[in-house]
């Protein structure tokens, strides 16, 4: 967006009809996925209305004289804030934060004509309406910068199947298993706000069942600090130690806990451990955490005869597999555990932000 295109181009464009019908569809389509957008569209409409009805800009400016005439020793300044915010504002979106400003403006005027108020709370008022509009164009900004971005909406029908993904980075490395991604090249991760981001493949340990996934959004960045870590040191692995899960068997994150009941997985497999922890269909791929906030492997299966058993891989075998990675993902990133001597809720607060669903989809 250049120093010529107003920053809310988008949504005017929308309202006043001006896109293609591939703009529209898919501008409608980021809108019904986006409830605070879907309201900024509304409410510029209602402003763009409210506006015609002002005709021009001479009336405008009319309007402004008049009043000037009447309280010419207040109107002033205000006038002259008023000409550099139209200015500054006018030929888009943000026409709305300007009609509002000139509703400040006249009921400000009004209000001290009719019940005489004290000057300085008057000027308190105003100064308060300014920064109300200050905040709403600040946030009208955020919400079309979303729109602008070159973000991939999830399919309109049914994953063919989904699991879970814990972030090993902030830019959007995430660790899922190879069986919930293996044959599928459309990938979507579901970030906990609801947000489907597009995802590719970059690194799998089939023996492993180990698959490490980009999120391909350029821009994309987790918000705040991994707060659990991966030991580079043998993880304490002993029989009864408690641990605790985060994963998607439905479409929101469920807590389960649990402890290691053995050091081997199925038919002593060293690759991996057992757990008396639930488990079930969308938890694959979620992370075991300990009660330090250390991440010690990830679920892979579960024993089908048995209830409550489930096997997970060692992180031993996810820290061969990161080694792998681009020059942009840094695996100190994964040592740093800011959340070892937390509660246990404090501990889920800080990391279920970073646990996320991974959708495929034919």
């Amino acid at each position: 967006m250049n120093e010529h295109t107003n920053k809310y181009e988008v949504v005017e464009k929308y309202c006043l009809g001006l896109m293609d019908d591939k703009e529209k569809i898919f501008f409608e389509i980021e809108m019904e996925n986006n409830p605070a957008l879907s309201n900024l569209v509304h409410e510029h409409k209602t402003l763009l209305k409210a506006f015609d009805h002002h005709n021009n800009r001479e009336f405008i400016s009319y309007s402004l004289d008049a009043i000037h005439k009447h309280n010419h020793s207040h109107t002033q300044v205000i006038l002259k804030h008023l000409k550099l915010n139209v200015n500054k504002y006018w030929r888009t979106a943000s026409v709305a934060a300007t009609v509002a400003f000139m509703a400040s403006t006249f009921t400000f005027l009004i209000a001290r004509s009719v019940y005489k108020k004290d000057t300085h709370a008057q000027y308190q008022l105003l100064k308060g309406e300014i920064n109300n509009i200050k905040k709403d164009q600040k946030a009208i900004k955020t919400e079309v910068d979303k729109v602008k971005k070159d973000v991939v909406p999830l399919p309109d029908y049914p994953s063919k199947f989904s699991g879970t993904g814990f972030a090993i980075s902030k830019n959007g490395y995430l660790v899922t298993n190879f069986h919930v991604v293996d044959g599928y090249t459309k990938i979507f991760t579901v970030t906990d706000d609801g947000v489907g981001h597009q995802s590719e493949v970059v690194a799998t340990d089939e023996i492993n069942d180990i698959a490490i996934l980009k999120i391909k959004e350029s821009d994309f960045a987790f918000d705040g600090k991994l707060p659990y870590s991966i030991s580079i040191r043998k993880p304490n692995l002993n029989l009864a130690n408690r641990v605790y899960s985060l994963g998607y068997p439905k479409n929101e994150i469920v807590y389960n806990e649990g402890y290691v009941s053995s050091t081997t997985g199925f038919e002593g497999d060293t690759n991996r451990f057992q757990l008396e922890l639930p488990s079930g269909p969308g938890v694959s791929g979620a992370p075991i955490i300990d009660e330090t906030g250390n991440i010690l492997g990830v679920i892979s299966g579960k024993q089908s005869q048995t209830e409550g058993v489930t096997y997970a891989i060692k992180s031993k075998a996810l820290l061969s597999l990161l080694k792998t990675l681009p020059k942009d993902f840094a695996i100190n990133s994964l040592q740093d555990n800011i959340i070892k001597g937390q509660s246990r809720s404090n501990q889920i607060s800080q990391i279920q932000r970073f646990v996320c669903m991974v959708k495929v989809y034919n």
